[in-house]
């Protein structure tokens, strides 16, 4: 997916992003503080950050969704998620929780952090198969 590279360099500009790499068993959840631009090598991505990087094959992303999921119980996460041909989660990629303050304390919605997601979901939902979704089994009104 060519798209995905644009996507993820989009979302490296933002150093407030917090990216989620992998979804089963184990996951690594990293800041961006220190992120660089994306270098391309043979197909594969090289996402790097003062004290972590990460490599993916374009070719294995089959999917991008936009999600709104519920998370802590009565909040809700914005993230965008690349997944796999059996739909697994490779890599999510979190923007700031508009209902937690600089300091990850829980406050009133924010609505200029909820702008990023909204503007970028806006941007690409539509195109080469992105979509807007929830989590399976959360039903959500917004």
């Amino acid at each position: 997916m060519d798209i995905a590279l644009d996507l993820i360099k989009e979302l490296t500009k933002d150093d407030r992003v917090m990216w989620v790499v992998g979804g089963g068993e184990v996951v690594s959840e990293n800041n961006s503080k220190g992120i660089k631009e994306p270098e391309l090598d043979h197909g594969y991505v090289t996402v790097e950050a003062d004290n972590w990087h990460f490599h993916i094959g374009l070719d294995n992303i089959t999917g991008i969704q936009f999600v709104e999921a519920k998370s802590h119980g009565d909040m809700l996460s914005y993230y965008v998620r690349f997944s796999g041909s059996s739909e697994e989660t490779l890599l999510r990629g979190y923007f700031p929780n508009p209902y937690l303050d600089d300091d990850n304390k829980r406050t009133d919605l924010q609505p200029d952090r909820l702008k990023a997601f909204n503007d970028m979901r806006e941007q690409y939902v539509g195109m080469d198969g992105i979509i807007f979704a929830h989590p399976p089994g959360q039903s959500i009104g917004t």
